[in-house]
């Protein structure tokens, strides 16, 4: 399997819906130490893949913060 395309969260795209991407897109991403960023390299990459999620998933990068 490759690593990088796998995606913890599901195929959802059915279930959003216009009025969904209406909103905004707000993906949090947490304050790390330098210790965690170094040894969960992999969190940190499916935290910062929320932002190409949404934008996948129809959001206009304008409407992700």
């Amino acid at each position: 399997m490759n690593a990088r395309a796998w995606q913890p969260w599901g195929a959802s795209e059915s279930k959003i819906t216009s009025r969904h991407r209406d909103r905004m897109a707000v993906v949090y991403v947490r304050q790390s130490s330098r210790q965690q960023v170094l040894e969960h390299r992999e969190s940190t990459r499916l935290q910062y893949a929320l932002v190409e999620r949404a934008a996948g998933l129809g959001w206009a990068r304008s409407r992700i913060v």
